[in-house]
C-alpha cells in the first residue's frame, strides 16, 4: 500500500467520523458516512485543482531564441535603431 493511498484513506476516515458525529453518531451506517466523506473529499480536491489550474504554466518559455537572445537585447536594439531613423526623418 502506497503512502499516498494510506493518507487518502486516513483523510476519508477522519472526514467520515466528523460527518458521523455531526449526524448524532447513528449506529450501523458506516458505509453511508464513508461514501459521503469520499465524495466530499473528491469535491474539495476537484475545486482546489480547478483553482490552481491557471497558476501553472504549460511550459517554461525558452531562455533564449534566435529572435530575442537571452535578454531580448535584439528587440531593444532594433527598436532603438527604428526610433533613430524616425527621429532623423522628422528633423529633416
Amino acid at each position: 500500500m502506497s503512502d499516498e493511498y494510506a493518507l487518502g484513506q486516513q483523510r476519508i476516515r477522519e472526514r467520515a467520523f466528523e460527518l458521523w458525529e455531526e449526524a448524532g453518531s447513528p449506529e450501523g451506517e458506516e458505509q453511508r458516512f464513508w461514501f459521503a466523506a469520499k465524495v466530499d473529499i473528491h469535491q474539495q480536491e476537484a475545486k482546489l485543482d480547478k483553482e490552481v489550474a491557471g497558476s501553472f504554466p504549460a511550459s517554461d518559455p525558452p531562455s533564449s531564441n534566435v529572435v530575442t537572445g537571452a535578454t531580448g537585447e535584439h528587440i531593444v536594439a532594433a527598436e532603438e535603431a527604428a526610433d533613430a531613423k524616425t527621429d532623423g526623418r522628422k528633423s529633416r
